[in-house]
């Protein structure tokens, strides 16, 4: 059995298209393993007996989230492989463990897995990239391969919409379950087919995205400066799924301030996401780690469930970071 494991955004799904279209498993040979963007501790959905013998596929979630569970199912398992981009200060080796992690702000795990597989399936790691807010390093690639301006922006159009699906507080304030999602993309050839598939999930995520953004926009910032802009988005499903794009698109939009998007939870506690300035792609995560729920990557990082009380702390410890 073959245990394919990978975060719910574009930089996950893309991952793993881009390994199932180099190396086939059949349908009732896969078990796959994912969620919202936010649910990153997945290993502990394997269990005992489900790890016995089993291939593991692990991509684009944190290690450090994951690494009791790496060890518990590595003397079962015939082999882990784990490729990602995040924090993973608890990496450890093991004769059954393959891992491919690389930190720095300038990919992401699609590229990684682009490396690994000798650039066999780019378009779909170029895809990835730009939905993960990487537009230089996509870009690159894809002039690489002489692609044209159009078709850029069409993989990056892609890229952003797949990568806005995995943002939400659950699978119900998705337009489709990242593992649904994963395989009606895996039925095309390449990227540009699912753009040009009137029927494909292109619409629908377009269609939503759009009227999400509209209602984004409308927010007014906490605080904004020279070197911090924060925004609190209204408590409401769309802001859940706009979250993390926005904070993309406000990054990208002013490149040389951090951005903080605060949404709230059921419970009361916030999400927040958090983006570097693009002009300085360091240290996002040793500032959302020093929250209980926090971690992330140099560049894009995040707080599950952030106190509301504390949100002024954070903005604060933000703008000490980069200011």
């Amino acid at each position: 059995m073959h245990i394919d494991i990978f975060n719910g955004d574009a930089d996950g799904i893309f991952s793993l298209i881009q390994m199932r279209k180099v190396m086939p498993v059949a349908a009732e040979q896969q078990r796959l393993i994912t969620g919202v963007k936010r649910d990153i501790s997945l290993l502990k959905q394997v269990s005992d007996e489900q790890a016995a013998g089993a291939v593991i596929t692990v991509l684009d979630i944190s290690f450090d989230k994951n690494a009791a569970d790496v060890s518990r199912v590595l003397p079962l398992a015939q082999s882990v492989f784990y490729c990602d981009h995040h924090q993973a200060k608890t990496l450890f080796s093991h004769e059954k463990l393959t891992s491919v992690i690389d930190t720095a702000p300038t990919v992401c795990t699609a590229l990684l897995i682009n490396q690994q597989l000798g650039n066999a399936e780019p378009m779909w790691a170029i895809t990835a990239a730009y939905g993960d807010g990487l537009d230089s390093a996509a870009a690159q690639l894809a002039d690489s391969l002489g692609l044209t301006d159009m078709q850029k922006a069409e993989l990056k159009q892609l890229g952003v919409l797949v990568n806005y699906n995995g943002y939400g507080a659950s699978e119900a304030d998705l337009h489709f379950a990242p593992a649904a999602l994963y395989q009606k993309l895996m039925a095309y050839d390449t990227p540009f087919a699912v753009v040009a598939d009137a029927n494909s999930p292109f619409a629908t995520l377009k269609t939503g995205y759009n009227a999400d953004l509209t209602h984004a926009r409308a927010c007014k910032p906490l605080t904004e400066n020279d070197k911090v802009l924060a925004i609190q988005l209204d408590n409401a499903p769309w802001a859940a799924r706009i979250s993390g794009t926005y904070g993309n698109i406000l990054a990208a939009e002013s490149p040389d301030k951090a951005v903080v998007i605060a949404t709230s939870n059921a419970d009361g506690s916030l999400t927040i996401s958090l983006r570097a300035p693009k002009n300085n792609p360091y240290g996002a995560a040793d500032i959302c780690s020093q929250f209980a729920t926090g971690g992330g990557r140099e560049g894009a990082a995040g707080v599950n469930a952030l106190p509301v009380s504390e949100l002024k702390n954070f903005i604060a410890l933000t703008t000490s970071q980069y200011g």
